[in-house]
């Protein structure tokens, strides 16, 4: 069992790697602490395997509390920002996961803690993702648990997404590759640079446009081909 500790000052982000660390059974979660007092006074009472890190916290940032370490765990940062990545990977550390983190980014992280400790086969069970009927969404300082079985379809707007479902649609910050990796398998397709559409809410097609309920969505000329084939034209 991998001992895992969150240091994160930011009450939703350690609540998100809570989730994920409960639904992996090869992980132990020790404690979450807010800050890097906390975490040293946990450190002293407790064995850790495995860090999830945040880089921009007050007092203390997470890549100064890492070289403050003799014995360091491994470590994965968990940060809103991209520019720490150079210097984080001069401290060895395992990966280096952006906020919003996804569960699929997250168990690569994990695999590739496995592979850094050299964990035998026998020891382990490959980590696969669980299939669950929502997906995690960070709006308006919640989480919503969104019915993957309502959503319709998928907008990018640059560095959001919006998410349309039957009855509510919500505005988050993620990337349409993103979801579109982590929704492959419930059905969902792209079918424009800007749009993934579930298979099961389109009620017609042409050549140029899918049909919703209450929507029309394009086509776009480098995605017909492979649409058109999965829809059976």
């Amino acid at each position: 069992m991998i001992k895992c500790l969150i240091i994160d000052d930011e009450p939703l982000a350690r609540e998100a790697i809570k989730v994920y660390i409960e639904k992996t059974p090869e992980l132990d979660l020790v404690d979450e602490c807010e800050n890097v007092l906390q975490a040293m006074a946990c450190l002293r009472k407790n064995h850790v395997d495995l860090l999830f890190l945040d880089i921009e916290m007050p007092e203390i940032d997470g890549i100064s509390f890492l070289r403050m370490l003799k014995n360091t765990p491994g470590v994965i940062f968990t940060t809103a920002y991209r520019n720490y990545a150079v210097e984080a990977f001069d401290l060895d550390v395992i990966d280096y996961l952006l906020k919003p983190i996804s569960f699929d980014r997250f168990v690569s992280a994990i695999n590739k803690y496995f592979e850094r400790t050299n964990i035998s086969s026998n020891a382990k069970t490959e980590l696969k993702r669980e299939k669950t009927n929502y997906l995690n969404v960070k709006a308006n300082r919640k989480i919503y648990k969104v019915d993957i079985s309502k959503i319709q379809y998928i907008e990018s707007l640059k560095d959001y997404v919006k998410i349309v479902c039957s009855d509510e649609s919500i505005v988050t910050h993620d990337s349409l590759s993103n979801l579109e990796a982590f929704l492959d398998e419930y059905g969902f397709i792209r079918i424009h640079r800007s749009f993934l559409v579930a298979l099961a809410k389109i009620r017609s097609f042409d050549t140029e446009s899918v049909f919703l309920e209450n929507n029309e969505l394009p086509i776009s000329r480098s995605y017909k081909k492979s649409v058109l084939a999965i829809l059976g034209k």
